[in-house]
């Protein structure tokens, strides 16, 4: 079932309802209105979340295929290092995202 599989997205990005709205630019109302059925998510909606998580719509839809757990890892850790550098202070958080940068390049002169 559609609802379903949109809450098992949330529950394996190990997010709350509010916060997987706010991803999708939604409310926690409109979620949970969705992961109880009580409302069928428009075209639009599947198409964001799909962009978003990067899931396969097939699967989405149908529940064949499978989904991609390792993107939605990624996109947790992301968010969580985000969280991360607006709770620093101006100083550490332009000294971490100078560390951020160092790093892409190290990367580049090893590929």
């Amino acid at each position: 079932m559609l609802a379903e599989r949109i809450k098992s997205i949330r529950k394996i990005s190990k997010m709350s309802q509010q916060e997987f709205g706010k991803c999708l630019g939604v409310s926690r109302d409109v979620i949970s209105n969705i992961e109880y059925g009580r409302v069928e998510p428009k075209d639009l909606f599947i198409d964001h979340l799909c962009h978003i998580f990067n899931i396969s719509k097939d699967w989405l839809l149908t529940g064949e295929g499978v989904i991609n757990d390792e993107h939605i890892e990624t996109k947790k850790n992301i968010q969580e290092a985000v969280k991360i550098l607006e709770n620093l202070a101006p100083p550490l958080r332009d000294y971490a995202v100078q560390q951020m940068k160092n790093l892409l390049d190290v990367q580049k002169s090893i590929q």
